[in-house]
């Protein structure tokens, strides 16, 4: 298992499409939210509203997807694409071994780099945003001190790493790095673009059944356009379509050629 851990963290960190999509991870989460919150302003400054300032801090995560995706399913396909899968498979033939252990270092990236983004992307956000007004009377002075704040922001990085462990699990089984790609872009933003438009029930079990669920853990604010779901449960949600699809992989990756 240590040899098949250092080959894959070898390719994983040699790969150029990892550095940028880690990149990309931290940069869309830290700069969208930076962007949002400083063009945003409470008028007049300290009124009270409904605003979820601790959401709003973490929105950047949602443009994120695209480069937690990219980077999951890379991670697999393109060894398939350069058919380096079958030297891959003749030094480790335990191949259920292989895909274990691009589990732990894809899933144990993801979740350190997004850790750092969301807590920078946070306490940038809360500060941009009590700039532009969002402050004590009206709206609460959020730090990492506080237990909401703490559980949104790991909360964020699980969220994303579980996302990243089913890119892979998909990469696995599609095996094609564009297909992969469009299917889970389909899979996350389909619903969350239609769902509103769907009647009460169909909106409300669409938002408690698919991946995005785990956006849940964000919210700090009841408001009707909240999601239906509890912050754990949500994020329970996204990792059991992980877990899923990565059981599938292992069956298929044992069965048919490479």
């Amino acid at each position: 298992m240590m040899r098949a851990l250092r080959a894959e963290w070898t390719k994983l960190r040699t790969i150029r499409s990892t550095t940028w999509t880690l990149l990309a991870i931290f940069g869309l989460t830290v700069g969208l939210g930076a962007v949002l919150a400083a063009g945003s302003e409470s008028t007049p400054p300290g009124a009270g509203g409904d605003n979820d300032l601790v959401r709003d801090s973490l929105v950047g995560s949602y443009a994120a997807q695209f480069a937690v995706v990219a980077f999951g399913v890379l991670a697999i396909t393109s060894e398939y694409a350069t058919r380096m899968i079958l030297a891959t498979f003749t030094v480790v033939p335990e191949r259920g071994r292989v895909l274990v252990a691009k589990v732990l270092l894809v899933g144990g990236t993801v979740l350190v780099v997004a850790l750092a983004t969301a807590t920078t992307a946070f306490v940038l956000g809360q500060q941009l945003l009590r700039d532009g007004g969002y402050s004590p009377p009206g709206y609460p002075a959020w730090s990492l001190d506080d237990g909401p704040a703490q559980r949104a922001v790991l909360g964020t990085a699980l969220l994303l790493t579980s996302l990243a462990l089913l890119s892979l699990g998909v990469g696995a089984i599609v095996r094609h790095t564009a297909l992969a790609i469009t299917s889970l872009l389909a899979l996350l933003f389909i619903p969350l673009v239609f769902a509103p438009l769907l009647p009460e029930r169909a909106r409300e079990l669409v938002q408690q059944v698919t991946p995005g669920a785990g956006f849940a853990v964000q919210q700090t604010v009841a408001r009707e356009d909240a999601l239906p779901i509890g912050p754990w449960t949500g994020l329970g949600v996204s990792f059991a379509w992980a877990a899923g699809a990565l059981f599938l992989a292992l069956v298929l990756i044992r069965r048919r050629d490479a």
